[in-house]
């Protein structure tokens, strides 16, 4: 007679690997194209353009304890424990978009050292002010995950360099939200920025907002024209520490998934974090000269 253990040995065999997966599904490893690998061939070609280190990248799904947003996603870096913990941002997507539109995002951003939490709002149809507290309270939630012993950035978080970013409705909510926030950010990255709620007008003042920035946009962009959106918004911050990066193609999803240019994109936005939330004055030339390699690229680029 076979004995009970191994008739039952396939059934426990299954029982272990599950509990292991359950064990390890919030440190899963997406090396292997489980997230989506453009992202990831920005970040490698964004590394060696820059001369910086590149990282492995993890990701997980948190449980939402926020009545601001629905749901959110964490890419972040695979550091060493010698490593100094890790800076991030909070990405929030476009009227009637959702996380899934920018998850290319995720491992470009980490493959270079920081945890990115791309959101989802409560509502697709969100506006802009209901993005604005989704952002904000963002932060606070990625903060949290640094003394949150679940998480796998418990102990490894820098909560002094966080930036937020944005795109369409949601660029217009991180300036907004930084606007608020103040000096709990390091800086603030519209994306093809929508300046306002649905159908009104601008009526806000960032002259005050010192917070760096770097604005995205595309000079075809239909939806959200620049003049009326992306540079009206730049000349409305106050001078120094800003970026106006104008693409001379793209639409006005250029910053989604299967944008025209996001190798372009994902760098100087890396080398603008690197500046900006590390204090790497040594890229500081990568974004005040785009270079001949780059220049035809955008219609207008201007930083002071």
């Amino acid at each position: 007679m076979t004995p009970a253990y191994r008739q039952n040995r396939p059934a426990l065999l299954l029982t272990l690997l599950a509990l292991l997966a359950t064990g390890f599904s919030q440190a899963q490893d997406n090396s292997q194209g489980r997230y989506r690998p453009e992202g990831r061939e920005i970040g490698r070609a964004a590394a060696q353009e820059l001369g910086e280190r590149l990282f492995e990248v993890r990701n997980y799904v948190p449980e939402i304890s926020s009545e601001a947003f629905a749901g959110a996603t964490i890419f972040y870096p695979l550091t060493l424990s010698f490593d100094a913990p890790m800076g991030g941002l909070v990405l929030a997507p476009g009227f009637r978009a959702s996380q899934s539109n920018y998850d290319w995002w995720g491992p470009a951003l980490a493959s270079l050292g920081y945890a990115v939490m791309i959101i989802d709002t409560n509502s697709p149809s969100d506006g802009l002010e209901a993005r604005k507290q989704a952002l904000i309270a963002g932060v606070s939630f990625l903060k949290d995950q640094n003394s949150n012993p679940d998480s796998p950035l418990n102990g490894k978080f820098d909560t002094s360099r966080v930036g937020i970013m944005g795109h369409s409705m949601g660029g217009g909510a991180a300036l907004a939200a930084a606007a608020e926030l103040g000096e709990q950010i390091r800086a603030v990255i519209p994306l093809a920025p929508y300046c306002c709620e649905a159908g009104g007008s601008f009526a806000s003042d960032f002259s005050a907002l010192d917070t760096p920035a770097l604005i995205i946009a595309s000079a075809v962009d239909e939806v959200a024209p620049p003049a009326e959106h992306a540079r009206m918004l730049y000349d409305n911050l106050a001078d120094g520490n800003k970026l106006y990066m104008e693409l001379a193609d793209g639409n006005h999803m250029l910053v989604a998934n299967g944008g025209s240019d996001l190798a372009t994109i994902g760098k100087f936005t890396l080398a603008f974090l690197k500046v900006y939330l590390e204090g790497k004055e040594n890229l500081r030339p990568f974004i005040s000269e785009p270079g001949s390699d780059y220049s035809q690229r955008f219609s207008r680029y201007e930083w002071q």
